[in-house]
């Protein structure tokens, strides 16, 4: 699965200020990018997957066909057989946490969260400034413990990593 961030130039607006003071506010999620949403406050979201069960489905699948005679009877009656098989499902929701917006995805970004987390011993690839899939692999099992289970960066993880800025109080 891959999880490349890009910016479109409705999203830098979206995400880089304000709305207008004559902006009508009734929807919360003013733009969406794909996985990411933006609000009207400018900050962005994201949803983890929700929780999956397993289950086992029986599934009667037909081998050989019937064969019939020159008067329409059946000469030879069909053979089944069952396959069991796994099934994934959904039990529910995902998650929604609050995510870096795309604009801030640049390459000197990247580059300082990929040594973040080779620093950490979380990612072991090159630093080369792309939000890759061994990038967003990383970011995932970082981020996992904390109960976030998203490739795409949560501001807490980034604030943890040290590279966003944490708000005064």
């Amino acid at each position: 699965m891959r999880h490349l961030i890009h910016v479109l130039p409705l999203a830098l607006v979206a995400c880089t200020g304000a709305p207008p003071r004559d902006a009508v506010a009734p929807a919360e999620i003013v733009v969406s990018l794909g996985e990411i949403e933006t609000d009207v406050t400018g900050r962005c979201f994201a949803t983890t997957a929700g929780p999956t069960r397993t289950e086992i489905v029986d599934e009667l699948i037909e081998v050989v066909p019937e064969v019939r005679a020159a008067d329409g009877s059946v000469a030879s009656p069909p053979v089944y057989r069952t396959v069991s098989r796994p099934r994934t499902v959904s039990t529910g929701p995902g998650q929604r946490f609050e995510t870096v917006c795309p604009p801030v995805y640049t390459v000197p970004f990247v580059s300082s969260l990929q040594r973040a987390l080779l620093i950490r011993r979380a990612y072991d690839g090159p630093i080369t400034g792309q939000y890759d899939d061994a990038t967003s692999l990383a970011v995932q099992m970082f981020q996992r413990p904390d109960g976030i289970d998203s490739p795409l960066l949560g501001v807490d993880a980034a604030r943890s990593l040290g590279i966003v800025a944490v708000p005064r109080s």
